[in-house]
């Protein structure tokens, strides 16, 4: 009789406690925030989703660092088409998207075309050095610690690839997640390239 009374009490106290697990589990959900635009669409982004300068614009003059702590402005890469990715070590987004644009810039970059990574960290070249090595991308690391594109390129968040002409005019841009190796890009860029 008694081993019955255990199984009696047990069961409503088992399933009150699966109730409860099971409520917590869902009201963890509803803590979270939604993903946003570019995280939701990252994975169809078009090049029609991109902004686009209705007149091609002057690129910002900021005078920025590669890897061997010498001054670089985006003038130096003129007569490519460039993709210009702003990106911190922190920026979950920005590290997700690194590989593609890696991948893009090992089939595409050349004489007319390059992928131009800098990073907008303060403490850049401690933090990022070691952090791309890890990852072991082949990007040239640039770096920004003073953080002056944030300001001359108006950029409302990481990441943020800005669409550079050959004439060093920037011709759009695009604020989130891009999977940069998709055919829609690449035949963007390739279409780019192909232009005088």
């Amino acid at each position: 009789m008694s081993s019955v009374r255990r199984i009696g009490f047990a069961l409503p106290t088992l399933g009150l406690a699966v109730i409860i697990i099971a409520l917590a589990v869902v009201a963890s959900g509803l803590g979270q925030a939604p993903a946003g635009p570019a995280q939701a669409a990252s994975e169809t982004v078009e090049p029609k989703d991109f902004t686009w300068h209705d007149k091609p614009v002057d690129a910002p003059a900021t005078v920025f660092k590669d890897a061997s702590d010498m001054n670089k402005t985006l003038k130096d890469f003129g007569g490519k088409v460039l993709i210009v990715n702003f990106w911190a070590t922190w920026c979950a987004p920005c590290v997700k998207e690194m590989p593609a644009l890696d991948r893009l810039n090992a089939k595409l970059g050349g004489k007319d075309f390059q992928v131009i990574a800098i990073n907008q960290e303060r403490n850049g070249p401690k933090i990022a050095k070691p952090f791309v090595e890890k990852q072991g991308w082949k990007l040239p690391l640039y770096l920004d610690p003073a953080t002056g594109f944030y300001k001359d390129a108006k950029l409302g968040g990481l990441p943020t690839s800005l669409i550079i002409g050959k004439d060093g005019k920037e011709l759009g841009r695009i604020a989130g997640e891009v999977v940069w190796d998709s055919p829609a890009v690449e035949k963007m860029v390739q279409d780019l390239i192909k232009k005088p």
